[in-house]
């Protein structure tokens, strides 16, 4: 899955509607990519086939449960032609994360268990305890290198809220997680750090609701 992500660096993992052309790092859990896409279900594929002149794959998806949105029983689904297409098999099922663009349904290979179609069960697990959820999470790690060079540990990290500030340290693996009310937050690291190319979060703007997890990648810049 590394040489994916170093193979095309272009397109990154930015916000609800954006689309990315690399494995997105951390890899996304369902706390981050549910809250990030505009359609959420679990669906068959039930055809696969070359679109927009083979720049684009376009799967016919049969669905069974909404988890998120509003869709009809059945859609088209299109990802990109390139180093992060969804692998889908015909026949088999999935959990579909999901944005709106240009009138399209379109997704991406998360390179993680989110796109399993042996995890479907957890996942929808996973989804469905998000939603009895009242927390936050603003969450990272912090690495000498992207995307996954060794942990810088100790570094302290402080959030700022709009009623109280958040501090911890990242452990020994460059590992950080604070659970904070849903909100506005500004991430406050040492100025030697910059966010990922892999994962650019804006430190100063991040909005969170009930259940959601904001996933930061911090390496020196």
């Amino acid at each position: 899955m590394l040489i994916r992500g170093i193979a095309v660096l272009v397109g990154l993992w930015l916000s609800a509607g954006s689309a990315y052309a690399i494995c997105p790092y951390p890899t996304p859990k369902a706390c981050s990519a549910f809250f990030q896409s505009d359609v959420v279900f679990v669906g068959k594929v039930l055809s696969r086939q070359y679109s927009d002149k083979g720049a684009s794959i376009r799967f016919n998806v049969k669905i069974s449960r909404i988890l998120r949105g509003s869709i009809g029983s059945n859609a088209d689904v299109y990802t990109d032609n390139d180093s992060a297409r969804l692998l889908w098999d015909i026949g088999k099922e999935y959990v579909v994360f999901a944005h709106l663009e240009n009138e399209r349904l379109v997704s991406s290979d998360d390179c993680g268990p989110l796109s399993d179609s042996a995890r479907v069960a957890e996942t929808i697990r996973q989804i469905e305890k998000l939603w009895g959820e009242t927390s936050a999470w603003i969450e990272g790690e912090i690495r000498s290198a992207q995307p996954s060079g060794p942990g810088i540990g100790n570094m302290t990290v402080r959030i700022n809220g709009k009623d109280k500030t958040y501090e911890t340290k990242a452990d020994s693996r460059g590992l950080f997680r604070l659970r904070v009310p849903p909100g506005h937050y500004e991430v406050i690291v040492d100025p030697k750090l910059r966010t990922s190319d892999y994962n650019r979060y804006n430190l100063h703007d991040i909005n969170l609701v009930p259940g959601q997890c904001a996933q930061l990648l911090l390496v020196p810049g």
